[in-house]
């Protein structure tokens, strides 16, 4: 919590809004001011760990701050507290993916909650359970944990060496993506894939093909399976990790 930087986003400078702001610097937290203007915004943004809007009954004017929020979440992973009504939260998830919203905090506030809802927001292990979570089947231990330390400081990362174990994990734990391997023994990955969408608990999770075999009739062999996509294992770090981030930027943009 200590050196966390809060934006603090408000129309005006009002009696309840300096409250807060004292308020937060009395709990250790650095605070930035800043109004709705999109000018004001891009400079003041840098380096901050959680966006607080603090809406008022003129926030619907600010439809063009609230894209450049939504741009701020998918882009820079930015998590957000708003403060207001249901109106207010209404609007905001037109265009505010619901999983970057931390906390919606009605008035009339409870100061001390509402200290309380900034500290979960900021707390390291809060960021790590809002990462995407990506489950790698794979029955080459190396190759696995090789792309375990490649994701591990952008995701939260789970592993199977085998369709069987990729399944019970599933039944227990929640993956955002699946990157598995086509050819393994006594179940292959085309196997493994029509296993997950045969579970209630898998079938809409999200699979990348992550495998050495690049002949035209494997590739074939999955067209109807649809996968996410085809990678091969020849991928460098950089263009997986690029592959995800797009990946996972287009889910959030539908």
């Amino acid at each position: 919590m200590f050196g966390k930087k809060i934006l603090l986003v408000r129309n005006e400078e009002t009696f309840l809004v300096n409250a807060i702001k004292n308020a937060l610097i009395s709990n250790h937290f650095s605070v930035v001011d800043c109004s709705y203007a999109l000018a004001d915004l891009s400079t003041k943004k840098q380096g901050v760990d959680l966006i607080i809007l603090y809406t008022d009954q003129d926030f619907e004017e600010h439809r063009e701050a609230l894209v450049y929020f939504k741009d701020l979440c998918v882009e820079e992973n930015m998590v957000m507290l708003i403060i207001g009504d249901k109106p207010a939260f209404d609007l905001v998830h037109h265009y505010i993916p619901k999983e970057d919203i931390a906390f919606e905090v009605t008035r009339p506030l409870d100061m001390a909650s509402l200290m309380e809802k900034v500290a979960t927001a900021t707390d390291d292990e809060f960021e790590i359970q809002r990462r995407k979570c990506i489950l790698i089947v794979d029955d080459d231990p190396t190759y696995i944990q090789m792309v375990r330390e490649w994701l591990k400081d952008s995701y939260r990362v789970g592993m199977a060496n085998s369709g069987t174990q990729a399944v019970a994990w599933l039944a227990t734990n929640k993956a955002d993506l699946i990157l598995l391997d086509y050819d393994m023994p006594v179940i292959d990955g085309p196997k493994v894939m029509e296993m997950l969408r045969s579970e209630s608990f898998s079938q809409s999770t999200p699979v990348m093909f992550l495998t050495g075999k690049n002949d035209r009739d494997s590739v074939t062999n999955v067209i109807s399976l649809k996968p996410a996509d085809y990678l091969l294992k020849t991928i460098s770090k950089d263009k997986l990790l690029g592959t995800l981030d797009n990946f996972f930027k287009q889910r959030k943009n539908k």
